[in-house]
């Protein structure tokens, strides 16, 4: 296993302290993480996987069958990354095939063995790992947290959601390593309060939230390995939470990380963090603990994915039923209020259009998935849909939204993965857009634009992964001149410097288009434009 610190020969004259670096009392030098050699221009020679070792993590004891055949060139690429270090980041996209390598890093790995991913995808890395591995799945379900038995073969798996209830078990078992999937979900940095004493002195008490829980067990672990397709959800800072999980006290405070890299300024009220400095110097530092998979390198195993923006004109949209009430309620109340009901508004004008076009699809036989980003809009469509399905034989229904038992959501997944088709699933696309395989679907439904960029690349991720046969239509409805088009005015304060650091193409491209637009109206056109296009680079 990798060392996780190196020594510095000397440090350059006039040299900076970095964040993640300090001064080791016991010797004349700087304590240095081992991804920040380069930045202080010493020689010490980056650790490499050892020889066959990916081999033998994919064809171990653990591992049912030889895997080396099987695996893609670039999920051996991760795991090579994985095995050479104490603590390693793997951004790919969606449907790279990232849980099969988490499997193998765990399996190839000793000591109790920790998969944290969310709720959703629980049911995922259970049936992976009994399909793929002799490791033994145990789901830490619910509040409870009794004490938790270590053994050598079985891989246990929670979720971030629950994540704090299961700190003081985990923390006991000491797992030797951990796999933190979509590790993107933790991106808030604050998981301390400080508590000023009596004499004046100031302690630092744990949240008790799904952070401080994380790094606790963290602390306590050999070999950890951070696995995310949007490492850049919406800004620079967000990064900060997962590198400080993957590689504990080596990237400094958030507030060191934000002021280095994030052209963190004090405003006058406090500290802000909001853009993007020394960015060679963070790439830099980055390239030794991650690796990167691009899209192409994933597209070459899979069907063709197509892609198409339906612009919606007055003549085209259906009256909003039953809106106009609850509009001036809502306008009434102002605030959230309105904008959630113009939102719900805009989305119900497009009902007509969205039931004609799933009931073509279902009397070709197609599977059907419809997203939208509200629970009542899922519910509406829900009833919809039932009720234009009853003319097509044959034909099975889902729906399921954040409300829906996570149990209950992974059963339908099944369902809808083992049915031929006709059927259509409809749902919200916080519930259903990530760590979930929907693969094999013909027709998928955006009804209404992600909020942020990152959405856009998790949602489609659901439809086109490994193992996939069928080609896929992701369709994009967008009703013109309602809140549809201003929901892409909330993507320019997100979008510079994300692509540049989180090596995003569709990221850096979409940001390009938006750059320098004047109006909300341009601006989402553009945006639905390059969406569509997006396909001539990636099927």
């Amino acid at each position: 296993m990798a060392r996780p610190f190196v020594f510095a020969k000397s440090v350059p004259e006039g040299g900076e302290e970095i964040p993640g670096v300090w001064k080791n009392k016991n010797s004349p030098g700087y304590r240095v993480p081992l991804n920040a050699h380069s930045v202080l221009d010493f020689e010490t020679p980056y650790p490499s996987v050892e020889k066959n070792a990916v081999h033998r993590a994919l064809s171990g004891p653990l591992i049912k069958g030889d895997l080396s055949d099987f695996a893609k060139p670039h999920q051996k690429k991760m795991l090579g990354k994985a095995l050479a270090l104490s603590g390693a980041h793997c951004w790919a996209p969606p449907g790279a095939g990232k849980t099969l390598v988490g499997l193998s890093f765990a399996a190839a790995c000793s000591g109790p063995r920790l998969v944290v991913t969310k709720a959703a995808a629980r049911g995922t890395w259970e049936e992976q790992c009994l399909r793929y591995t002799h490791m033994e799945p145990t789901l830490l379900l619910g509040r409870t947290a009794p004490t938790i038995e270590a053994s050598p073969s079985k891989l246990y798996i929670t979720a971030w959601e629950t994540l704090k209830y299961w700190v003081d078990a985990l923390r006991a078992l000491k797992p030797g390593v951990i796999i933190w999937d979509e590790i993107h979900w933790l991106r808030r940095p604050r998981h301390t309060r400080a508590i000023v004493q009596t004499d004046g002195s100031v302690r630092f008490q744990g949240l008790g939230n799904s952070l401080d829980a994380a790094r606790q067990i963290a602390q306590k672990s050999e070999r950890k390995l951070g696995l995310t397709a949007t490492p850049v959800p919406g800004r620079i800072r967000d990064l900060w939470t997962q590198l400080d999980l993957v590689e504990p006290w080596q990237w400094g405070t958030f507030h060191d990380f934000g002021m280095r890299y994030c052209q963190g300024m004090h405003n006058g009220y406090g500290y802000s963090y909001d853009g993007l400095s020394n960015a060679p110097e963070l790439k830099e530092r980055l390239s030794y603990v991650k690796v990167r998979v691009k899209r192409e390198d994933v597209n070459k195993h899979l069907p063709k994915k197509r892609r198409e923006v339906i612009r919606l004109s007055h003549a085209e949209q259906n009256k909003p039923a039953a809106m106009k009430r609850e509009l001036k309620r809502a306008k009434g109340e102002g605030g959230d209020a309105y904008f959630e009901a113009l939102l719900m508004e805009a989305a119900s004008r497009k009902h007509k259009y969205v039931e004609d076009r799933v009931l073509e699809a279902l009397r070709s036989n197609q599977k059907v998935v419809v997203f939208t980003a509200r629970r009542a809009d899922c519910d509406r469509l829900s009833v919809m849909f039932n009720r234009a399905a009853s003319k097509v034989k044959g034909c099975e229904v889902w729906s399921g939204h954040g409300g829906t038992d996570t149990s209950i959501r992974d059963d339908i997944r099944r369902d809808y993965m083992a049915h031929p088709g006709p059927c259509l699933l409809v749902g919200t696309g916080d519930a259903w857009g990530e760590s979930i395989d929907l693969q094999d679907t013909d027709l998928a439904l955006i009804t209404m634009l992600p909020w942020t960029p990152d959405k856009v690349i998790q949602w489609e991720g659901r439809f086109s992964r490994l193992g996939q046969k069928r080609p896929v239509l992701v369709s994009y409805i967008v009703a013109r001149n309602t809140m549809d088009e201003h929901v892409a005015d909330l993507l320019l304060e997100k979008l510079p410097h994300v692509g540049e650091v989180g090596e995003d193409a569709a990221a850096e491209e979409i940001e390009g288009v938006l750059g320098g637009v004047d109006t909300s109206e341009g601006a989402a056109q553009r945006l639905l434009d390059r969406i569509s296009k997006i396909a001539e680079q990636s099927p």
